[in-house]
């Protein structure tokens, strides 16, 4: 199975305000998204983290091969605490559990079906005109734009979203939503 989300910020005080999340405090949020993660994630399974992962350490407390993509926080983490080495950073990463590293954006192409492939990076400003696109950084801000799908931890009751749920929406977004859904006219 695959999975995609982004935007877990495990431990943020910021995040948990900011974004209404509804937990009493960083946590109960922490323990939810893990119990919601683990309940659907099986071991061998593969996770594409679209970054803003959080306190690193969790990622022990995951089920998964996960692969995180570098949203903002990890940029910053990387330039600041590493110096840019993404190397460094990389395999910093990975010792601590993560099982592969991409720095800004990655083609996914699905091993089962030769035509449909996935744009993932961090945020919607970077996505890919040539593919449908998996982003997140908004949060819960907005779940569907024309060029592709937040998948937000926000936008899908704090858990992962699973491939089906990403075929769902890409369906609905390429052939059914229309100017209601986008609202580009008033």
């Amino acid at each position: 199975m695959i999975y995609f989300t982004s935007d877990t910020h495990f431990g943020s005080e910021r995040t948990l305000q900011t974004s209404c999340r509804p937990f009493k405090d960083t946590k109960e949020m922490d323990e939810a998204i893990i119990k919601n993660w683990n309940d659907i994630v099986k071991n061998e399974d593969e996770v594409y983290h679209l970054g803003d992962f959080g306190n690193y350490a969790i990622i022990k407390k995951l089920n998964g091969k996960i692969t995180i993509i570098l949203g903002n926080y990890e940029q910053n983490d990387l330039k600041t605490n590493f110096k840019g080495n993404f190397s460094e950073f990389s395999n910093f990463l990975k010792e601590l559990g993560f099982y592969n590293v991409v720095d800004k954006s990655m083609v996914l192409q699905l091993e089962d079906d030769a035509n449909t492939s996935f744009y993932l990076t961090h945020k919607p400003i970077d996505c890919s005109k040539d593919y449908f696109n998996l982003f997140g950084h908004i949060h819960e801000k907005c779940k569907c734009k024309k060029f592709g799908l937040n998948v937000g931890i926000d936008c899908f009751n704090f858990a992962p979203a699973t491939l089906e749920q990403v075929f769902f929406y890409k369906n609905a977004i390429l052939n059914y939503y229309d100017k209601n859904v986008f609202m580009e006219d008033l």
